[in-house]
């Protein structure tokens, strides 16, 4: 069934109609039986023809299976197999009254950051749109998520190192005829590639209809001292801070009130000094911008620590005292390597 997930809904009726000679009815309820919010059953085909249509293609073609899960405090971290031998990784987190999906877009990732552990497997391949939504599929079918409101690609890899099937997972989601995940509710997360910002605001600009502006862009920025980032993310090489912000400065992600987020890691003594968050501010002049603080989660073989928490206090309140919204993002799942910067499994690695 993993081809069919490949399809939009437009595509997913042509597909059926083609393939079958079934009319565009079996199609769209297909499309809404594969994605559709739990939460809308009135919507979902119960059409007893269907249902055998239905189980014919589930039983034939089934999703690939959780092959290891690992959970702590209700979030679960799970592997599903790919082709090549290789494992999807994601994370299903509970919150007050709903979950957050944290998906991958690759295997492995090419921008090597030092203080990831995806970035220590190096890139691998891409994950198709299929791949990426048969985690999605997954968390629900197998996990019994019915509560999923929000999708952030955080996990493995680099969203616009992947960009076109990024956004072909991101529309089928946000189809209102299927999950219905409203893209202000999806968060892509970039290391500053700077040339997928810039294809994202072109499609914001193509395509007004589409409310491409309505999602959230994250800036894995970490610090606004050249040679610091630099020596933290080997990306800043190729896309410089000033690039960076320009690519920002002109697209509308800068101009709306919950459009950018920049997510700062937390490294004692790297990130956190006087110089670092003067530059940070200086950064996001003229933006309009919320700070994500991340206190930094050890991985294998790294030569820094976890902050205090009175150290993210500090910088947490210096930044607001500023005049920043400024936020600390609670670590979840770090004991069982699902946290920020910890995804790369030694199935993978192997």
């Amino acid at each position: 069934m993993m081809h069919l997930l490949d399809f939009t809904r437009a595509e997913l009726i042509d597909h059926v109609r083609e393939t079958t000679g079934r009319g565009d009815f079996y199609g769209d309820a297909l499309f809404r039986e594969l994605y559709g919010n739990p939460q809308k059953k009135k919507e979902r085909a119960d059409s007893p023809v269907f249902q055998k249509f239905y189980n014919k293609i589930t039983r034939e073609t089934p999703l690939p299976g959780i092959t290891e899960r690992r959970s702590e405090e209700g979030t679960t971290k799970y592997l599903l197999p790919m082709a090549g031998g290789y494992s999807s990784e994601s994370v299903l987190i509970p919150m007050k009254n709903y979950s957050t999906l944290c998906l991958s877009s690759q295997i492995g990732c090419r921008f090597a950051c030092a203080f990831c552990a995806t970035g220590q497997m190096g890139f691998i391949r891409n994950l198709s749109a299929a791949e990426i939504l048969a985690q999605v599929l997954a968390a629900r079918f197998e996990l019994g998520c019915d509560n999923l409101q929000n999708i952030v690609f955080m996990g493995m890899g680099e969203p616009f190192d992947n960009f076109e099937n990024v956004i072909k997972a991101v529309d089928i989601l946000s189809d209102e005829r299927g999950r219905d995940i409203p893209k202000r509710r999806i968060s892509l997360s970039t290391a500053g590639h700077c040339e997928g910002i810039r294809r994202l605001s072109a499609l914001c600009a193509s395509r007004p209809e589409e409310n491409y502006h309505t999602l959230h862009l994250s800036i894995s920025l970490h610090s606004a001292l050249e040679e610091t980032r630099n020596s933290l993310m080997p990306i800043g090489r190729r896309y410089p801070l000033e690039d960076l912000r320009q690519a920002l400065l002109d697209s509308p992600y800068s101009r709306i009130k919950d459009g950018l987020y920049i997510e700062y890691l937390i490294i004692p003594g790297v990130t956190d000094t006087a110089a670092g968050l003067d530059a940070l501010k200086a950064f996001l002049e003229g933006m309009e911008a919320k700070i994500n603080l991340i206190p930094y989660n050890p991985v294998k073989g790294s030569p820094w620590k976890a902050p205090t928490n009175e150290e993210t206090d500090r910088v947490w309140k210096l930044l607001k005292d500023a005049g920043y919204y400024c936020r600390t993002r609670l670590s979840k799942g770090e004991n069982m390597m699902a946290a920020c910067g910890q995804l790369g499994s030694r199935s993978n690695t192997e």
